[in-house]
């Protein structure tokens, strides 16, 4: 009588066994390039430029309130350095490391226990987004990007051959991401959780998880975003805001307001590097959340359509280090990666362009801010080291 030896042998032994073999056939199928010089060049501009805008829109801020113009440049420079260490060490691991259980479950528990201590934080600026300590501050949202996209791409390509398995794939894939985005939507950070959600549904979707298990997603979740727009007073009020900013425009959009005016006197060249006007105490955050006005006007229209392009660059190299990936892990990582990057983009430029209602979310790579540039910093490595490995 014959013998099934595969009924024989344990399930998670079948699997490992095949992700032994995936591993396999991945190093023998690809081949290492050079890292991607474009790539890698958009990315060192962006930094630069960024630390260069930072000064621009924060020095008379940082001499009224700190006694140092540079203050705020200073800062940024660090962690510059910090980040561009970070992208050197991303550059030169090899990304299939990042799909070892032993990586991947401890970041999705830290990152889990970070969301959790920062409900218990102090509040700044009415919100719990920050853990600070010893002058060290932390933003658990930034870290939750990087282990949502790791483990959405490591737990699909380990059971890519059940795809269309409801409880195997789309259950826990779902779950986990849903936790995340709640918790970050909790603090309340409505913008960072809207761009997770668009990585959980652009990574599910590029592996080939049925549309239909999205939709139901989607119907899932408008309820409770509509619920979150229209029953919290203020972002109500930000909703009605973003439809008539002119309305409300020396109390509650105020920010916009004062965005469009920056904007719209840069008109075609700028009115000169450091010669802005919105940024001396008219423009709130100048620095952060709102850099991109600064830019326009200082910069005018050719310079804010070049941060634009070169964003747009940044998602064509990223997403073609996807396409040639030689694993699914690869290819899901990067496209994770670049989407992450591309979506905080567009939403802080849409705010400042009152494209979407105002939400509090930095520009990366350029707006003020320590995690968020450390952490951009370092997804780019980890994109670069992608960027290297192509199919054979």
């Amino acid at each position: 009588m014959a013998i099934d030896y595969r009924a024989a042998t344990p399930r998670w032994k079948r699997e490992a066994d095949w992700q032994a073999r995936r591993a396999a056939e991945s190093r023998s199928s690809g081949r290492e390039l050079g890292v991607d010089r474009i790539l890698l060049i958009i990315v060192l501009a962006l930094t630069l430029f960024g630390a260069v805008m930072v000064y621009s829109a924060s020095a008379i801020i940082a001499e009224k309130n700190f006694g140092n113009q540079f203050h705020f440049l200073y800062k940024q420079g660090t962690w510059a350095l910090v980040g561009l260490v970070e992208m050197a060490i991303g550059m030169k691991i090899d990304y299939r490391h990042y799909k070892r259980p032993g990586i991947v479950f401890p970041l999705l528990l830290i990152t889990a226990a970070l969301l959790v201590v920062v409900r218990f934080m102090p509040e700044i600026n009415g919100t719990h987004r920050w853990i600070r300590y010893a002058g060290f501050s932390l933003q658990p949202s930034e870290i939750a990007k990087l282990a949502l996209t790791a483990y959405l791409a490591y737990l699909i390509e380990s059971r890519e051959r059940e795809l269309d398995d409801f409880k195997r794939v789309f259950v826990p894939a779902t779950a986990v991401a849903a936790f995340i985005i709640v918790a970050v939507a909790a603090e309340p950070d409505l913008g960072t959780a809207m761009a997770l959600g668009i990585v959980y549904l652009a990574v599910t979707f590029s592996a080939g998880v049925p549309l239909r298990y999205l939709l139901l997603v989607g119907a899932a979740a408008l309820p409770g975003l509509a619920g979150m727009l229209l029953l919290v007073p203020w972002r109500l009020q930000r909703l009605m805001d973003f439809l008539d900013p002119w309305k409300n425009q020396t109390t509650s959009s105020f920010q916009v307001v004062q965005s469009l005016i920056a904007i719209g006197s840069g008109g075609t060249q700028g009115v000169g590097f450091a010669q802005g006007k919105q940024k001396l105490f008219y423009l709130p955050a100048p620095h952060t959340d709102f850099i991109f006005a600064v830019i326009g006007e200082e910069l005018g229209l050719i310079g804010s359509v070049a941060v634009v392009a070169l964003f747009s660059l940044l998602a064509w190299r990223g997403f073609r280090a996807a396409r040639s990936a030689p694993d699914l892990f690869g290819q899901l990582l990067a496209t994770g990666l670049t989407v992450m990057i591309i979506a905080q983009a567009f939403f802080n430029i849409s705010v400042t362009l009152s494209l979407v209602p105002t939400k509090g979310i930095p520009l990366p790579f350029i707006s003020s801010g320590g995690s968020s540039l450390a952490i951009s910093l370092f997804a780019a490595g980890v994109l670069l080291n992608v960027s290297k490995h192509e199919k054979a």
